[in-house]
């Protein structure tokens, strides 16, 4: 997928700006708080429908306007192209619309813009909670597995619903119905991840030979419960703690990836570099991951590329993303700072300052 022309209007900073980009590398150039961050946000809410960035959606909307729009013409593995537009209204309201036709819901959208996002903060998918880690799954799997939205939607939905009646704490008829399907939509979203999983990871572990050859990767999906029996069984053996506690206590929605280096947990081995370098192989392979499999490629966002690596780091990572042949938006404060594969590769710059965009 490409992004050939870009349009923001009442978004942050920029009340309107243009931006035509190249097929390789994007440099975004300027100071800090520029705007160069808010361009590369505009194009994770084409492919996610929210910022990356903490705070409320009001906070993106333009002071005393009524709404943003993010609008896009995409090229996508076929040739073709498409437009695609984002609004989001300041009291919430949200319009999506690809090719002239307004959507209902956001999934058409994330397919034909696919973004993979490296910041300075990314490093979470390490360090923060098992939803982080989660969330990252989804991802390769809703990319790959046309199934998968559909089976999770309804999942998160008898999640809350089973929850609901758990805090009542009252066993009754309406509790079978609930726990038959929580059980079965569990099972199919538990058995999508496993497979993505176990297809994924050893194409991650024989990469990062090359990134972090001094270490000996691992990655388990713990799927939420045991795994000597089917969810329904967990659910019985569970019983009295859900009704104890008011929620469902097993379940995909407790599952974890468990990473560990020569044996130990990455969190206790690794540098803070060591960790951004692990968590830059994650996002560029699973990126390579979803090209190799249905022939789609992502667009990666690269917000301060040289943050916490070290020369030979930074000339891996950039190594590694020139090699996808991907769509890269990369920002720097200015150009010297840049590793030189970057600024060799085939790159359109373009200069950030008070809401406009320049192209050098």
């Amino acid at each position: 997928m490409y992004i050939d022309a870009l349009t923001l209007t009442n978004f942050r900073n920029f009340e309107e700006a243009k931006v035509v980009p190249g097929r390789q590398v994007n440099l975004l150039i300027g100071a800090n708080g520029s705007g160069k961050t808010s361009l590369l946000e505009s194009i994770y809410c084409l492919g996610s429908g929210r910022s990356f960035r903490p705070g409320s959606y009001r906070q993106i909307v333009q002071h005393e306007k009524e709404r943003f729009v993010i609008f896009a013409k995409v090229t996508d593995q076929k040739g073709e192209a498409h437009n695609v537009g984002f609004q989001r209204e300041s009291s919430g309201e949200v319009k999506i619309r690809l090719d002239g036709e307004v959507l209902r819901k956001f999934g058409p959208m994330a397919k034909m813009v696919p973004v993979q996002l490296m910041t300075p903060e990314t490093v979470e998918l390490i360090l923060g909670g098992p939803k982080v880690r989660r969330q990252f799954i989804d991802w390769g799997v809703f990319h790959v597995e046309h199934s998968f939205v559909d089976d999770f939607t309804k999942f998160a939905y008898l999640l809350k619903q089973r929850n609901s009646l758990l805090k009542r704490r009252q066993k009754n008829d309406e509790n079978v119905y609930w726990d038959k399907n929580f059980a079965e939509y569990g099972e199919r979203v538990a058995k999508a991840r496993h497979q993505y999983v176990e297809r994924f990871a050893p194409i991650l572990v024989e990469r990062l030979k090359h990134f972090l050859p001094q270490y000996t990767f691992k990655f388990q999906l713990k799927r939420g419960w045991d795994s000597s029996l089917s969810l329904a069984e967990a659910m019985a053996h569970h019983e009295d703690a859900d009704y104890r506690y008011g929620h469902s206590t097993v379940g995909p929605h407790k599952a974890e990836l468990r990473m560990t280096a020569n044996g130990e947990d990455v969190k206790s081995i690794l540098s803070r570099g060591q960790l951004k370098l692990l968590v830059a192989a994650l996002k560029v392979v699973q990126g390579e991951y979803l090209s190799s499999e249905t022939g789609v490629q992502c667009i990666y966002l690269v917000d301060d590329i040289t943050a916490e690596l070290d020369s030979t780091s930074q000339e891996k990572f950039c190594e590694a993303l020139v090699a996808t042949k991907a769509q890269l938006f990369v920002s720097a404060i200015n150009q010297a700072e840049l590793p030189e594969l970057i600024k060799s590769a085939d790159t359109k710059m373009f200069h950030v300052e008070h809401g406009t965009v320049k192209e050098l």
